[in-house]
């Protein structure tokens, strides 16, 4: 049960990202964004799924922009020296950035894997090295 923690990290971020997150805490929060920031990129989201010109198969994640995250994370995960810590350490630094890049809406882990695939690719493998995983779909879970 090695890849509980991280999936289940993983699986409360994405939730949150949906908008939902906030709805299962105890009470409001002090530091959370203001509710029109989680209604903007619902609307975001709902309006480039309705564009035709975006195809609807579009990967919702920017290559370039998730590039960068996994290029600066790649020493901090080679660093860890396991890959159950390697893992941990994706999945918390990843939440953090998919906070702060409200922008980025994975619809599943495999969309990291097409946007790493397309931009960085050996940068993606560096990290599944490390993660001892041969994807980010499963590194993720």
């Amino acid at each position: 049960m090695k890849y509980a923690v991280p999936a289940t990290l993983l699986l409360l971020l994405l939730t949150a990202c949906g908008g939902k997150g906030a709805e299962a805490g105890a009470g409001p929060s002090t530091s959370a964004p203001a509710p029109d920031a989680s209604a903007s990129a619902s609307a975001s989201r709902s309006a480039s799924a309705a564009d035709p010109s975006r195809g609807g198969e579009a990967n919702p994640v920017d290559a370039a922009s998730f590039c960068a995250f996994l290029t600066d994370e790649r020493s901090k995960v080679e660093d860890v020296g396991s890959g159950v810590g390697a893992q941990a350490a994706l999945a918390i630094d990843l939440a953090t950035w998919l906070a702060d890049h409200p922008e980025q809406q994975p619809r599943t882990a495999a969309d990291f894997d097409a946007a790493a695939l397309e931009g960085c690719p050996e940068v993606r493998e560096s990290i599944l090295a490390a993660t001892d995983h041969d994807s980010l779909k499963e590194a993720l879970g």
